[in-house]
C-alpha cells in the first residue's frame, strides 16, 4: 500500500477556537471503499509534497487553504496512521498535526485548487464547547478526546499518537 504523508494544522485564533473545514469528497472512502453520505469536519491540510518537510507543508498548506502567511506554526503535537481509499486506490495515510496560532479570524479562499472548491463545504472558527456539543462528524475521529488537554496544557513535550 503507497504511503500518503500528510501535514494537518490545529489553527487557534486569539480566543482559542479551532477552525475546522466542512467538506465532502466523493473520491475519499475509508479503508472498505465505502464513502461517507453526509460531509465531515477536518483541520487545514492536505497531502505533503515531494521534497517538503512535513513543517514546509504545513506552512504551504495553511497559506493556501486559509489565505493567513502570518500564523506562527508550532510543533508537530500529534501523528496518526490510517488506510483510506482515494480514487480507488487504497493509501497509508500518515498525518502529522501542527499547532499554530493567529491573530486574524479573515480567511481567504483565493489559493483553493480546483479539487479543493470542489469538495471544500465551509470554514468555520469553532470554540470548544461547541465542538464538543456538535453531533456532526470530525475528524481525526479522536479530536474531540485529544483537544481539551492541548488546549489546557499547550503542546506536548514529544509527538503524541493519537487515534484516526
Amino acid at each position: 500500500m503507497r504511503p500518503r504523508p500528510t501535514a494537518r494544522v490545529l489553527l487557534f485564533d486569539t480566543t482559542n477556537r479551532l477552525l475546522l473545514i466542512r467538506m465532502h469528497d466523493p473520491a475519499v472512502g475509508g479503508a472498505d471503499g465505502a464513502v461517507l453520505r453526509d460531509a465531515y469536519w477536518v483541520t487545514i491540510g492536505g497531502e505533503i509534497e515531494p521534497g517538503e518537510t512535513p513543517e514546509e507543508a504545513a506552512r504551504r498548506e495553511l497559506a493556501e487553504e486559509t489565505g493567513l502567511t502570518d500564523a506562527r506554526l508550532g510543533p508537530n503535537v500529534w501523528y496518526t496512521e490510517h488506510v483510506l481509499t482515494v480514487g480507488g486506490e487504497k493509501r497509508l495515510l500518515q498525518e502529522h498535526f501542527f499547532i499554530a496560532h493567529t491573530g486574524k479570524s479573515e480567511l481567504a479562499t483565493a489559493g483553493w485548487t480546483g479539487l479543493e472548491r470542489a469538495v471544500i463545504r465551509d470554514m468555520r472558527w469553532w470554540a470548544l464547547p461547541d465542538l464538543m456539543a456538535s453531533e456532526d462528524i470530525f475528524f481525526p475521529s479522536s479530536l474531540r478526546r485529544h483537544l481539551p488537554a492541548l488546549l489546557e496544557s499547550g503542546s506536548p513535550s514529544g509527538v503524541i499518537r493519537i487515534e484516526p
